[in-house]
């Protein structure tokens, strides 16, 4: 591969372990990673100066700028912000991807340099086992983007530069091996260098050069990009020799942690065990026994003397990754939920309120995020600016964890009976999973209430990295590629925000559309909908009910017998024709669509900067705007959004509306560009509102934010677990709103007779009136069933050893309820009751000695209940039945009383 390896002094050769082919100064037999080398960095550091986290990103940022690097901020975690297939950054390139490195776009710098945060959460299940896995890390990234006009660097330089850097920052170049490898991924591939000293590996560098094909296949790309990854904290690690990564990058984390927790540690087994695990891959739990077995031999000790020993170590770093890894992902904007990568940071979570009850913790999540935040703070102070939003999350989440546990009581109690019905003798991991899918019930949950009931539930140690890998990327739908043979559509309503008719020439037709070569209708996208209007051909009016755009091409959609119509004219192809659109329609959309950006503005500054769009759909009428929140939105917080939205409509700015290149407009505006969903190309159509809003967007709006007038909210909906929706009108719908709202108020304080303004006291009396009434009305339907029950007293035979009562009498289905459990509880004086009326209902119950004699009387009542034409069914102790066939009650009855004595 590289000349420039030859030029330093190294010398390729081929490992006897595992036959790689690896270069190095020094003769050696082995590559320099594990397994094929053991750690030999623990307690004998690789460098004199020992560099914490912070230390060592400034190093490597300082360095590559030194040599011509352009150094840039971090990008959120949040990937979601620029991207929509994968939900959060997992290394550097994901900041390039898919714009800069498919070649649309130039990148911010070229070449740069970034310390990026990283989320993967594929080995959460060895975070804190294995000294050296983590949630979050970071990794240092130095690109450059070549073109066939601009070769920046290529191969040569990187070997050059990440030589020099190890060299830097006091590793001996003779302990520095580069494996030869392939890297493949995100539809790129390429050749790497994997680099590595003392048993560990710090960094890969990648050249991308191709593009995968399907069936494997690959062709060559004209952007080549060099794609460094060096795992900086690996490079702390090295050099201070710590028994593990976590202690060497947040160190003073841990050392609070242990103070509050009490945990004492024994760096003799800390250390042995990241030796072990050094040479291990831990992927199952057979490979964590594994490696639990290896360490106690080596230290002489019982595997469950290590595990105890182990353990409360291994929690504490688990609860120090996890609170980084939680401070980047919720200050970065993602918010806790049931989908998405909302329920990646619930996992990670929950996970931490788990490890922190295995420490038998006292304090708070929120006490310990403190920690973290603190700790963070001057490297990176959006943290510590975003902490009261963290805080607020955290408490909330604790909370519904709390409250989850309670209910999985029932839900795994309800599961082991099915289970047992089934006769399975053990939990199914699918089950497992679902539980925790659908209802939150942690895994360790469901096997202390297991266990409760004698029944096995073995939970795999890689459980968390399961469910985790089904939930890191988006899934994208795919649609079935239509291709057109026409020019693009020019677009006049950009140019002509206020034109109303045009002139264009037919270019054709594909299915029930016609194409032309320019036009003014507005094509469905972004959550608005298309204009409608007509086509004026051959003096006949064509109504256009919908148009859409593909590729660039604007489909006017038609009546199937106007399209066929026109098509048969015989010069139609390259006529030009006249056309307009319905100005009202658009109007009013327009409004709506400018409406939507400052409910958006004055719901951050009300509720904070977390929020981002999540869905909208614009209407003539109303429409709706879906935000990202972790709880609902109170009718105070309301009416402040709407108020400063209001506000900004008065103030009747001028939008700002401007064609873009795309990396200017992001360097310029940042990521909240793409707050109404991610716009594709290498230039976009900025909508700024000064001062208040910018957006990328592709819709219709109104010159001055004055031309919108009324906005109101109508309604506030929770639509998914962490996404509010927002209802509202715009302009004159939003009048009619308000209007329509006094007509309720008018009409409701007619029935009260009373002034609109007494109403709610109005409503608060007569909702006590009516709860008291109802109380009352139960009270006397208990005591008319206890009456009823007396007289039934004297009406009972004797089957077997049971006293059975079957009567037909007045009441109603929750008196027959009531009277029959009252009448086979346990100071009941009978032991079944079958009870009907004459409006075709009928109930049955059983005391504890009938149900242990055989008695089931759900199947009972449900057979008697099919004699009524109808259904029933319950519990074994209760059941009930109804049906159209009232005359069928006495039959009914002695069918019940029959089956009984067929069941004893």
């Amino acid at each position: 591969m590289s000349h420039q390896l030859e030029e330093l002094g190294y010398k390729k050769s081929t490992c006897v372990a595992c036959g790689n082919d690896f270069w190095s100064i020094n003769d050696r037999n082995t590559c320099g990673d594990a397994p094929c080398d053991k750690y030999e960095f623990i307690g004998n550091p690789a460098t004199k100066k020992k560099y914490d986290l912070y230390q060592i990103q400034k190093t490597f940022k300082d360095f590559f700028q030194k040599n011509g690097h352009t150094p840039i901020e971090r990008y959120p975690v949040l990937a979601k912000r620029w991207r929509d297939d994968v939900f959060l950054v997992g290394a550097s390139i994901y900041n390039f991807q898919p714009w800069v490195s498919s070649g649309m776009v130039e990148p911010p710098a070229n070449p740069l340099v970034v310390a990026q945060p990283s989320i993967r959460l594929n080995d959460v299940d060895n975070v804190g086992r294995t000294g050296r896995h983590m949630t979050c890390f970071t990794m240092g990234g130095h690109h450059a983007f070549n073109t066939p006009d601009n070769q920046v660097y290529w191969e040569d330089e990187t070997v050059k530069y990440c030589h020099d850097f190890i060299k830097h920052i006091g590793i001996n170049p003779e302990e520095i091996t580069l494996i030869e490898s392939w890297w493949e991924g995100g539809g790129n591939a390429g050749p790497c260098y994997e680099i590595c000293v003392r048993g560990v590996e710090l960094a890969t560098l990648v050249f991308i050069q191709y593009r995968t094909l399907p069936g494997g296949k690959r062709e060559k790309i004209p952007l080549t990009i060099v794609d460094t990854g060096y795992g900086l904290e690996r490079f702390a690690w090295i050099s201070q020799g710590t028994p593990t990564a976590y202690d060497a990058c947040f160190g003073p984390v841990i050392d609070q942690l242990k103070d509050i927790t009490g945990v004492d540690v024994d760096q003799r087994i800390l250390a042995e065990n990241a030796k072990v695990a050094g040479m291990m891959d831990i992927e199952t739990f057979a490979d964590l026994r594994a490696l639990r077995k290896q360490v106690a031999d080596r230290l002489g000790i019982t595997v469950e003397e290590l595990e105890k020993s182990a353990e409360p170590m291994e929690a504490i770093y688990v609860v120090a990754d996890h609170t980084r890894c939680l401070a980047f992902m919720l200050a970065d904007g993602v918010i806790p939920s049931n989908v998405k990568e909302g329920y990646l940071a619930r996992l990670v979570l929950r996970r931490t309120i788990r490890f922190m009850h295995d420490l038998e913790m006292k304090e708070s999540l929120s006490e310990v995020m403190n920690i973290q935040s603190d700790f963070m703070a001057s490297h990176y102070p959006e943290i510590l600016k975003h902490q009261d939003h963290i805080h607020n999350i955290i408490n909330l989440e604790e909370k519904r964890y709390a409250k989850t546990v309670s209910k999985g009581r029932n839900l795994v109690k309800k599961s082991i009976k099915h289970l047992k019905k089934e006769n399975k003798d053990e939990m199914p991991l699918e089950m497992l999973i679902q539980l925790y899918d659908s209802q939150g019930i942690p895994p360790e949950t469901i096997k202390e209430i297991s266990e409760d009931f004698q029944f096995p539930v073995n939970v795999p140690d890689n459980f968390y990295t399961l469910v985790a890998n089904e939930h890191e990327e988006e899934e994208v739908e795919e649609k079935a590629p239509v291709e057109l043979d026409y020019p693009a559509t020019k677009l006049l309503f950009y140019d002509y925000p206020s034109q109303i008719e045009f002139k264009a020439k037919v270019l054709g037709f594909y299915e029930e559309n016609i194409i032309l070569d320019q036009t003014v209708f507005y094509p469905e996208g972004g959550g608005q909908p298309s204009d409608i209007g007509y086509l004026e051909i051959n003096g006949d009016q064509i109504h256009v009910k919908h148009a859409e755009k593909l590729d660039g091409i604007v489909l006017h959609k038609v009546e199937l017998e106007n399209l066929e119509k026109v098509s048969k004219i015989s010069d139609i192809i390259g006529k030009e024709i006249k056309g307009a659109i319905n100005w009202d329609r658009r109007i009013a959309l327009a409004r709506n669509h400018t409406a939507t950006h400052l409910i958006v503005a004055a719901a951050r500054k009300v509720l904070g900067d977390h929020i981002w769009q999540a869905g909208a759909q614009k209407g003539v009428k109303r429409s709706r705007i879906d935000l990202s929140h972790y709880k609902r939105i109170n009718s105070e917080e309301i009416n402040q959004i709407e108020a400063l939205a209001n506000h900004y409509v008065m103030k009747n700015v001028s939008l700002n509306v401007n064609w873009m290149n795309r990396t200017e407009a992001e360097k310029k505006y940042g990521f909240i560009l793409y707050q109404g969903g991610i716009v594709p190309g290498s230039s976009i159509r900025v909508i700024e509102i000064p001062e208040v809003d910018v957006q990328a967007c592709a819709g219709t709006h109104v010159g001055k934010t004055g031309d919108i007038g009324l906005i109101k909210i109508n309604k506030t909906e929770r639509i998914q677990d962490g996404v509010e929706r927002v209802d509202f009108s715009a302009g004159e719908a939003a009048v009619e709103s308000m209007q329509q709202n006094d007509i309720f108020l008018m009409e409701s304080a007619g029935i009260f007779k009373v002034n609109a303004d007494q109403l709610p006291k109005t409503c608060d009396r007569f909702f006590s009136e009516w709860k008291s009434f109802k109380n009352e009305i139960n009270r006397l339907k208990d005591q008319m069933a206890a009456l009823k029950a007396e007289g039934l007293a004297g009406k009972s035979e004797t089957i077997g050893d049971l006293k059975v009562l079957k009567d037909m009498i007045e009441a109603d289905m929750g008196e027959m309820q009531k009277m029959a459990l009252d009448l086979t509880d346990a100071d009941g004086e009978f032991d079944v009751v079958i009870l009907g009326n004459l409006e075709g209902k009928i109930v049955g119950s059983s005391s504890k000695e009938a149900m242990t004699a055989g008695v089931k009387i759900n199947e009972i009542i449900k057979e008697s209940a099919a004699v009524l034409g109808g259904g029933g069914g319950g519990r074994p102790n209760l059941a009930q039945g109804a049906g159209p066939k009232v005359d069928n009650m006495v039959g009914a009855l002695d069918l019940a009383l029959e089956n009984l004595k067929k069941s004893l």
